[in-house]
């Protein structure tokens, strides 16, 4: 029964200590309220409040002025930065608001001297091109001993891209910033993000109080604990808080050393080879035409993997991997098709990116060259309706096809589909139908599939144009005598005494396989017959006399 009163009273206790934290929370706000976001400087390491830093123009400056913590500092030694006389503060002011919560008073509790600070948490991150990535690295862990910080991690998994992660006192991240760019031949991208964790830290803070007041009253039952059980009841209470206890001061620990210490990423990767690329000449293509690109270049000693970009010059793009060698030793890379769609931006700047990839480094090409896209009419081909002839037969076709005046040179090509040579020649002057006379010699059941092309000279090439048609080839009728077809019976009469003669010959083949067969039966049966009906007499006897 006392046991059961005494956690009735630790669960007053933690409702006391909620309101207790809301009350704190709530003066942290107003306090926070009156005065300007990062007005405020604060020292990670002290836990001391600076006065504001006074800008020329007379405005109260925001940025945080941190002095740099021993280089030696580790997250063991932020555990004992509380000094004792802050614990004891700290649980006095715990204890007299627990006393006051049971008396009925309304708690009062000071901020915490952090309450009023800004707690920001730095990061950077940076992009460098070097000469060497393993002296860049050991040049930025240097950095960041000088100034008293230290390397977190570094990777150099190839000869040609790496990084470096560092951390360097906070106040002294503009100068470690300013000397990594040194480190470098060309800074190609740089960044820093600040994140405010104030309100955390103070949370975090004031439940920490709130915790270790609640872990001496049970302290405190625990002593006064007269049975077993009792004990071992707080005492598992106590490991409970205790776990929440370290998991919150943890915590806290990482945000003092975060804040205090920013943290700087450095990827780094070599100054590429260049790469010399030749794209080929100029090149005139029409709208709708597909456009082949391909670029050739000499590989770079130690470089044989190879990535690149083409980019049309109008809105479209496309990537690809790969290349060929070539008899002279350069490399060609794979060939890529493009079609315009119109002409109104031509001519097109057309622009290839080459990167090489190896063990001795990287290697970088760019080439442009220029497209220009022309709408070019096109030939209409009119090749005429699907015809049905007989085999044999020899008939002319006939095409007919349109002019446009920016065409010249017109030819065409006949292809009749039946493996026959094709047929081609020039168009006269003026002319638009072309003939040419064939005939297919052999019936089958499907149609043949002829195609007529006629094509012309432009400013930008050859242009051209088909037309399809079918030609179904019947088989020539025999000799027909009053509706009767001589041909087609004689050749009917010619299959069907086929037929009587293969099954003839198969009678004669199977008589002649098995005639031997049949003589041995034959003779073996007569045998049987003859002395059977001697030994059948012979078993009777002798005739009698009066037989």
């Amino acid at each position: 029964m006392r046991y059961a009163l005494q956690l009735t009273r630790i669960g007053n206790t933690f409702v006391g200590l909620a309101a207790l934290v809301a009350l704190a929370v709530g003066l942290v706000v107003a306090c926070g309220g009156s005065e300007s976001e990062g007005s405020w400087e604060w020292t990670a390491a002290s836990g001391e409040r600076n006065e504001p830093a006074m800008s020329s123009d007379g405005e109260e400056s925001g940025t945080i002025q941190e002095p740099a913590p021993e280089p030696a500092m580790t997250m063991d030694a932020y555990d004992d930065m509380a000094t004792e006389e802050e614990a004891a503060a700290s649980d006095d002011l715990a204890d007299e608001a627990l006393d006051d919560y049971g008396n009925g008073a309304e708690p009062a509790v000071e901020p915490v001297s952090y309450a009023q600070n800004r707690v920001i948490v730095h990061t950077a991150r940076v992009s460098l091109v070097v000469e060497d990535v393993s002296d860049g690295v050991e040049r930025v862990a240097a950095i960041a001993q000088d100034l008293g910080g230290w390397m977190v991690s570094s990777d150099r998994a190839s000869g040609h891209t790496g990084h470096v992660a560092i951390r360097v006192p906070a106040a002294s991240l503009k100068v470690a910033l300013n000397r990594i760019e040194g480190v470098g031949l060309e800074v190609e991208s740089q960044s820093v993000t600040s994140q405010d964790v104030t309100d955390e830290y103070v949370d975090i803070e004031a439940r920490l109080v709130s915790l270790k007041a609640t872990r001496d009253r049970l302290l405190t039952f625990l002593e006064q604990a007269d049975e077993v059980e009792e004990a071992l009841l707080v005492q598992k209470e106590l490991s409970t808080l205790e776990e929440r206890i370290e998991g919150m001061q943890g915590r806290l620990n990482y945000l003092r050393q975060t804040s205090a210490f920013s943290l700087v990423t450095v990827n780094m990767r070599v100054s590429p080879v260049e790469i010399a690329l030749d794209p080929g000449p100029d090149v005139s293509i029409r709208v709708g035409e597909a456009g082949r690109f391909r670029a050739s270049f000499t590989a770079p000693v130690g470089i044989d993997d190879f990535t690149f970009v083409w980019d049309f010059g109008d809105g479209t793009s496309v990537a690809g991997k790969g290349s060929a060698l070539r008899p002279d030793g350069s490399r060609v890379t794979a060939t890529v098709t493009h079609v315009y769609e119109d002409d109104r931006d031509s001519p097109y700047i057309v622009r290839v990116d080459l990167t090489g990839f190896g063990e001795d480094g990287i290697g970088e090409g760019s080439a442009s060259m220029e497209v220009e896209v022309k709408e070019v009419p096109a030939i209409e081909v009119f090749a005429g309706e699907d015809r049905t002839v007989e085999e044999g037969e020899e008939v002319e076709y006939w095409a007919s096809f349109t002019r446009p005046a920016e065409l010249w040179d017109f030819e065409y090509q006949w292809d009749f589909g039946d493996g026959s040579p094709t047929v081609s020649g020039r168009v006269g002057e003026g002319e638009s139908r072309i003939g040419e006379s064939h005939e297919y010699s052999d019936f089958r059941p499907r149609p043949y599939e002829a195609t007529v092309t006629v094509n012309a000279m432009s400013e930008v090439g050859r242009v051209s144009s088909t037309g399809v048609f079918e030609v179904r080839v019947t088989e020539v009728e025999g000799f027909v005598v009053g509706g009767w077809d001589v041909g087609e019976t004689a050749r009917t009469a010619v299959r069907g005494l086929t037929a009587v003669a293969k099954v003839a010959l198969a009678v004669l083949i199977w008589i002649g396989i098995f005639s031997p067969v049949m003589i041995v039966v034959g003779g073996g049966v007569a045998l049987l017959r003859r002395y059977g009906g001697r030994l059948r007499r012979g078993r009777q006897g002798p005739p009698s006399a009066a037989g």
